[in-house]
């Protein structure tokens, strides 16, 4: 029916939009709106509203004026342009995206700290959804706590189960201190440095309280400012600083652009202890054990909520994993992991036996031989070019027999003080010359006492109640003995009698509760006095007094071991073990595994200069290693890596 209305000098365009849509005309009698505020984070799941934050418009700020914990509502707003503020109340849930009925928004994580989000506020109200990114995930293995404490809280493993129900574990390596978040960079102030080719200006960052659990990327910051800035002044120390580098790096690896950060995924980041110093390699090995204990429960965690798992490992991180690993593949454990990826890896290269008679470590604890059972497929990634974990060459071996027959005289000669000086060299030494075989493989030397390295320090700090454990073992007829010597080899028999007595106790008191708790799925009780032998779900008294007899042994050479230690599975790969050249060296087993492709090696050394060489890696080390060597093999023949 045609209207017979008459035509009218309208102040408005006629619409046949529905009244409180986008587009439809606004009431002649309505002058104000408002915003009704959801939250849920990128995977679409609701989150509470502790803090909605604020909206600014012409007439002033404004804040809720209802707020049920679920819903805030924004009322009687003038309408048109407005600003919406929000300030984040958890720590590393950044706001990442904001949607209308009408519109999406994407936000860089940070970005809302110098841009309000622009809001139309329209009549009958404007419904905004904030996406916010789930906070990072550190489970910190460095300190005493509960059970609990090591595991996923009940809102990380939903997450998880809702992000491709799969959860990638990174653990760092040596030397990391667990450190701290930075901040969002919200100014700087010019000064002036001198780099070594004259002055430059460089950034000194001014900071938003809030904590940036995500990379930000320097350069973008040096444009923005104009000033030359440092990623590792913006992207926080220790652990921290490796979760947010290879969070974001396998992210990217993963088919992340940098700009929609909703696909985005965390990762389970472990902080361990490992930072024991330039040269205690042996405490730190030691530490790497007990943290391995102490992985466990999360491992059987997500097994126990069907969360396909992917584990990376650097460098002594291997032997936390692999710790882990073993335990479990001891109480029957298959498959439990989709990937195991070793990168740069400082265990033994023949660390992934099935045989516990390969193993030449001195205190027992070279080789993980229940490892092969939890892992569908194990991928070591190495290089030549790490001067941190090699070169063990022949050249390097005939240096390691020559200081191994030093004496305090000999230390006095040119060779003598130049090994003192390489045994304390730190790593850019062994970067940049790769002198004396590197840092791992100092790891067993012990020099005299005022060398602090190799197994003494370790040793004595294990049984510092029961010490001295050592005597020269000359009879009396021979010279320069006395008396107190006769004393003294007494003190040190009976104070192997009382440690091989409390060693047995140990053995004997803790098997029963190891077995219980790896049961019900709970932490396994650590050793103390056996600390060496924590790769084993529980220790029986009869292996107890095997590693008594072997310790015993060792302190008749006065902790001098008998063998150089194996090259470094994170240097040399499989090539020693599963050579096509059967030798000595061979072992019949990985060189099966490898051959099944069960166990694979990504050879990095064209490309991988640096024990570190990933955090921040070249594009090359970013395509051949992160992507292809990593991300590809996860998914594609596994599970995947949370939605992508």
């Amino acid at each position: 029916m045609k209207s017979s209305l008459p035509d009218l000098d309208l102040p408005f365009r006629p619409s046949h939009e529905p009244l409180d849509q986008p587009g439809a005309p606004p009431c002649r009698y309505q002058s104000t709106g408002s915003v009704i505020l959801r939250r849920q984070d990128n995977t679409g799941h609701p989150l509470p509203i502790h803090d909605p934050g604020r909206i600014s418009t012409n007439l002033g700020v404004s804040q809720p004026s209802d707020n049920d914990g679920q819903v805030a509502q924004f009322c009687d707003l003038p309408l048109g342009e407005a600003h919406w503020q929000w300030r984040e109340s958890v720590v590393g849930e950044h706001l990442i995206g904001v949607n209308t009925i009408s519109d999406t928004l994407q936000i860089e994580p940070g970005e809302i700290l110098q841009e309000p989000v622009p809001v139309e506020v329209i009549p009958g109200g404007r419904k905004l959804t904030a996406v916010h990114l789930p906070p990072p995930v550190m489970i910190n293995l460095r300190e005493e706590a509960s059970d609990a404490r090591d595991r996923l809280t009940d809102d990380q493993l939903a997450y998880c189960q809702r992000n491709g129900n799969n959860a990638l574990i990174f653990i760092h390596g040596y030397n990391v201190e667990h450190g701290h978040w930075s901040h969002f960079v919200k100014d700087a102030h010019t000064v002036i440095r001198d780099r070594g080719q004259g002055a430059v200006a460089a950034g000194d960052p001014q900071w938003w309280p809030d904590p940036a659990t995500v990379r930000q990327d320097a350069d973008a910051l040096s444009r923005r400012f104009a000033l030359d800035m440092d990623p590792d002044d913006i992207n926080g120390t220790g652990a921290h600083n490796w979760a947010v580098y290879m969070e974001y790096e396998l992210n990217r690896a993963a088919g992340f652009d940098g700009e929609d950060w909703i696909p985005y995924s965390r990762l389970i980041h472990i902080s361990w202890p490992g930072d024991t110093g330039a040269t205690d390699f042996t405490q730190s090995e030691l530490n790497a054990m007990a943290a391995g204990r102490r992985l466990v429960p999360l491992l059987q965690q997500l097994r126990d909520a069907g969360i396909a798992i992917n584990l990376i490992t650097h460098s002594l991180g291997a032997r936390v994993a692999l710790t882990a690993l073993n335990i479990l593949g001891t109480i029957g454990h298959e498959n439990l992991v989709d990937h195991l990826f070793l990168w740069e890896p400082a265990v033994a290269d023949n660390a992934l036996t099935d045989d516990p008679g390969r193993d030449v470590h001195p205190l027992g604890m070279g080789v993980f031989p229940a490892v092969y059972r939890t892992a569908r497929q194990v991928v070591v990634l190495h290089s030549r070019g790490d001067g941190v974990l090699g070169p063990q060459t022949g050249q390097q071996h005939d240096v390691w027999l020559k200081l191994l027959s030093l004496t305090p005289i000999g230390l006095l000669t040119q060779f003598g003080r130049q090994a003192v000086r390489l045994a304390k060299a730190d790593d850019p030494l062994d970067e940049a010359l790769g002198l004396a075989g590197g840092a791992y493989n100092k790891k067993w030397w012990t020099f005299p006492d005022f060398i602090e390295d190799g197994l003494t320090p370790a040793i004595e700090a294990l049984y510092q109640d029961y010490l001295p454990l050592t005597y020269d073992p000359r009879p009396p007829g021979r010279a320069n003995w006395h008396p107190g010597d006769e004393r003294h080899k007494k003190a040190v028999l009976n104070n192997w009698a009382r440690l091989e007595q409390a060693i047995l106790k140990e053995a004997e008191t803790l098997r029963q509760p190891c077995i219980d708790s790896l049961n019900q799925g709970q932490r396994p009780p650590a050793y103390r006095l056996l600390a060496p032998l924590n790769a084993h779900a529980s220790v029986s008294t009869d292996a107890a007094r095997a590693y008594i007899n072997q310790l015993k042994h060792l302190s008749l050479r006065r902790w001098f071991p008998e063998h150089p230690p194996r090259p470094a599975l994170g240097y040399v790969g499989f090539s020693e073990v599963a050579g096509e050249n059967t030798t000595s060296n061979t072992d019949i087993f990985i060189r099966n595994q490898f051959r099944k492709n069960i166990f694979q090696a990504v050879d990095q050394t064209d490309w991988l200069f640096s024990h570190s060489g990933m955090r921040i890696p070249s594009d090359e080390v970013f395509q051949r290693s992160f992507k292809e060597g990593i991300m590809d093999r996860i998914r594609e023949r596994g599970n995947g890596f949370g939605r992508f």
